[in-house]
Formats: C-alpha cells, structure tokens, sequence
C-alpha cells in the first residue's frame, strides 16, 4: 500500500501542477488580474477532492459527495486546459484564415467603391476627353510626317483645333514645322506642344469635383497596396515578428489597420458621391478570431471547426489530466481496506 499511495500523490501533484499551468494560461486573457486567484482556488478544490476520493474509497467511506466537488472544480479547469491547448495548436492557423478572410473582404469593398467612383459622370467624361486628346495627338504626330505632307499643314492644324476645342481653351502658339522642316525639328514642336496640352489638362483638373473623386481614387490605391504589402509580410513571416512579436498580435494589428483603411474610404467616398449612391463597408472587427478567450475558443473548436483532430485532441487532453489520480484511486485504492483498528467513528465528517 506505501507504494500505491506514493504513486497516487506523486499522480495527484503532476496531474494538479499540469492542470494548474494550463488553467493559468487558458484563464489569463479572459480574468486577466483574477487569474491567480481562480487558478489557486481550483487547484485547492482539485487536491481537496482527490483526498476525499482517495480517503474515503479506502475506509468504505461514501465518495460519490467529494466526486460531485471534484467536478465542479474539473469543469472550469477543464475549460480553461482546453482554452490554453486550443490556443496552442489553432493560433496561427486561425489567425492565417482570419486575416485572409478579412482582407478579401477589405479588397472587395474598396475595389467596388473604386468602381462606383470611375462610374460618375464626371470621371466618364473626363476618361473619355482624354482618350479623344490621346488620339488627336497621335494623329498631329502621325500627319505631321506623313511622307507626302511633311509639317504641319492644313490637315495637321485641324487636329490642333480638335485639341484646343476639347481644352476649352488654345494652347500657346508656337512656330509650326513646314514642309521642309527636319525630323528633329517635328520632333521638337511636338514634344512641347504635347507637353503644354498636358500641363493644362492637368491645371483644369487640379480643382473642383473631379479632383476630390481623384483624390479618393488614389486614396484607395495607396491603401490596397500598402494593406496588400502588409498581408505578403505576415504570410512571408509565418505571421510572427513582422509586425508584433506574436500571431496572434500580429493579426489584431493587421485588422484594426484594415478597418482603418476601410473606415476612412468610406468617409471620404461618401463626401463626393450622391445621396443616392452612399457606399457602406462591412465593419473590419480587429478582435476576430482572437483565440486565447475561452468564449472563443470554444466557438472555434466546436461551432466553426476548423480542424476537428485540434478539438478532439485539445478536449480529451483537458478533461483527462484531471481525471487521471481518479481513475487511479477507483482502480487501486478498495473499499474497506484502509480501515485500522484507530479508525474511529470521528473520521466520519460532512462529505463522507
């Protein structure tokens, strides 16, 4: 019996201490500065309830009420083993899912509000005027040396008019090639000409509606390529040290950017749509998928699934470390056997 009894303790404690541990770190991000506390309390009422068992099963003691107090204490422990077990094996797979999810999701909207901007009349307009300039210049070029018509004649001063007509406005003049003029020197005239027409193309288009429908337009192209950086850097990372020094920090860091980029297009589309064209993006939640709280671990691994071999194994792992010096004092400890002539009624008390 010395020897059963020393197995059972030294059971007892690893299995307490193991449990101890893993409640710490599946309580510490749910209880925070009460985590010591719960934590000491169960593992008071785990060794308590232990004894009671093992004492008991051996004086032919009632140990079905000390049973009922070893639960109480194993389903919070269990929760919080499971919680830290969970955490350990999902954490990077989750935040991978989560912030790729999230992006996508980041991607599609500011991508749709891109094209509800490029689809005002405004932005039309002006992509089609520019597209007539293009080709009006093209065709100056192109006019200019023709082999038979070298210069820039009568046909070549129609398009400068098409131009100036598109403008609104006559570009400087400036001394025309004629037919004897050299390549360089067509060469010339057209650099400028074309570079005065861009010049003033961009002073129109430097205020006013167009302008603030650009600006949004290049907002959202600055932030899907810095977020797009960002998303490359955390997978290249294994989502760790990129950003912060753990996964899971790392992709609260990656959301609550994505929500900011988004929130801020939103804004700023909205200022220079209709009223009836209003974007609204779904809302970014930089906490998802933060595992390491037990309400979301448990939504994780038994709702969501991701991978079910992770829950089996995180749920067998937690409720069985607990129940190990049980399952030991039901085995080796007998009924009766514990009982001395010294036992006296005494030892009976309030759980036995």
């Amino acid at each position: 019996m010395p020897i059963v009894r020393t197995v059972y303790y030294l059971l007892v404690f690893l299995c307490i201490g193991i449990s101890l541990y893993l409640t710490y770190y599946g309580f510490e991000k749910t209880f925070q500065g009460l985590t010591i506390p719960f934590t000491i309390v169960i593992g008071l009422l785990l060794f308590a309830a232990d004894y009671l068992i093992q004492r008991n099963r051996e004086r032919g003691f009632p140990w079905v009420p000390a049973f009922f107090l070893f639960l109480l204490a194993a389903v919070f422990s269990g929760l919080s083993n499971f919680n830290a077990l969970y955490t350990n094996f999902m954490t990077v797979d989750v935040v991978a899912a989560t912030v790729r999810e999230q992006y996508r999701i980041f991607q599609q909207d500011l991508t749709n509000t891109r094209t509800r901007l490029m689809e005002q009349p405004e932005v039309r307009e002006e992509d089609e005027r520019q597209k007539q300039l293009e080709n009006e210049l093209q065709n100056t070029w192109t006019q200019m040396n023709d082999a038979e018509r070298l210069g820039c004649g009568e046909r070549c001063a129609r398009h400068i008019d098409r131009i100036n007509e598109l403008l609104g406005e006559n570009i400087t003049e400036l001394r025309r090639p004629g037919p004897d003029s050299s390549w360089s020197q067509r060469k010339q005239f057209y650099d400028t000409f074309r570079n005065r027409v861009l010049e003033t193309l961009r002073n129109q288009n430097a205020t006013g509606p167009l302008q603030d429908i650009r600006s949004v337009m290049r907002l959202i192209d600055d932030r899907l390529e810095r977020s797009e950086s960002a998303i490359d850097a955390l997978q290249k990372t294994g989502f760790s040290s990129n950003l912060t020094l753990s996964a899971e920090d790392g992709e609260i860091k990656m959301l609550s950017q994505l929500s900011s980029y988004t929130e801020d297009v939103e804004r700023e589309a909205n200022t220079v749509l209709p009223n009836n064209q209003k974007v609204n993006h779904q809302y970014i939640d930089p906490t998802l998928g933060r595992l390491g709280e037990i309400v979301y671990s448990l939504k994780n691994g038994f709702v969501e699934v991701p991978r079910l071999s992770a829950t089996i194994m995180a749920a067998i792992l937690a409720i069985m470390i607990d129940f190990i010096p049980i399952l030991y004092a039901l085995v080796a400890f007998r009924p009766g056997e514990g009982i001395t002539p010294e036992t006296t009624s005494n030892d009976y008390d309030v759980l036995g």
